[in-house]
């Protein structure tokens, strides 16, 4: 208390001027509109310069949690799209399957902490694991399309075979003819992948639209996957050499989603009894 006493009396000068002119400054601001002006802009400029900083702070500490709420929308919004495209194609078959009826996904956001993309065989690695009801096989995409299938699992992360690993093949077709075939990666361009099985009766433009076929356990039926760029037939002359520039940029990958087939033990268990 002592030190605070003494400082006040060694700058009582200085302080009396501060007093005596703030009361000059305000009285002056009443009496003229000009001096009201200079005096609001200067506590504007200093309550902003104060405040920016302070805000900008908030902001920063406030983005994981902003990004968090957002990764729960984009959730729901992504199940709620993947829902109606099943039922979009449940109800316009003419006989209804009671297994696909009943069909579910369920999708657990998560990040890449490893993104590979320089290999043949590219494994990438995820944030969530056992703890998270993670397990081998189950299908990653995002909002841009597929990523890969998870190969597998500890407890808090997870590995992840990408679609740029030239010894994944995943069931694709075309989203306006229906038309299905085998979708690759040569090991060259991380943007480029090449879908096989394309007989030259059906219908091939450029342009056209690849998404996911849905014959596979992995992934839901019409995810997209990226757009017809170059077309070529076969030596043999039966058969088209589709290029397919990705929708995804595989290069820079970071929120994800990963899908899990609630009646996959199901669906591959009727597949190994049909057999």
């Amino acid at each position: 208390m002592q030190w605070i006493l003494t400082a006040l009396l060694r700058n009582k000068n200085f302080i009396l001027y501060l007093f005596l002119l703030s009361i000059g400054l305000l009285f002056s601001s009443y009496r003229s509109s000009y001096h009201n002006t200079v005096l609001n802009q200067f506590t504007l400029g200093v309550s902003g310069t104060l405040n920016a900083p302070v805000h900008s702070a908030r902001s920063y500490f406030l983005l994981q949690e902003n990004n968090r709420k957002l990764m729960v929308q984009n959730l729901q919004l992504k199940e709620e799209l993947i829902r109606y495209q099943a039922t979009k194609k449940i109800d316009s078959s003419p006989k209804k399957d009671t297994l696909s009826t009943s069909l579910k996904y369920r999708l657990t956001p998560a990040k890449i902490i490893k993104n590979s993309y320089n290999n043949i065989r590219n494994i990438l690695l995820i944030d969530k694991g056992k703890m998270d009801s993670l397990t081998a096989d189950m299908g990653v995409v995002n909002a841009n399309g597929i990523i890969g299938i998870i190969n597998q699992v500890s407890t808090h992360y997870a590995s992840v075979v990408s679609i740029l690993h030239v010894d994944l093949k995943v069931n694709a077709k075309f989203k306006n003819s229906g038309v299905f075939g085998s979708l690759g990666w040569n090991g060259n361009d991380p943007n480029r992948m090449q879908l096989t099985d394309i007989s030259v009766i059906n219908p091939v433009q450029v342009g056209d639209t690849i998404v996911t076929g849905g014959m596979s356990a992995y992934f839901p039926e019409e995810l997209p996957i990226g757009r017809v760029i170059k077309k070529e037939k076969t030596e043999d002359g039966g058969y088209y050499a589709l290029e397919v520039e990705l929708f995804n940029n595989m290069t820079d990958l970071q929120e994800i989603y990963v899908i899990e087939n609630t009646h996959r033990e199901e669906l591959l268990t009727l597949e190994q009894n049909s057999k």
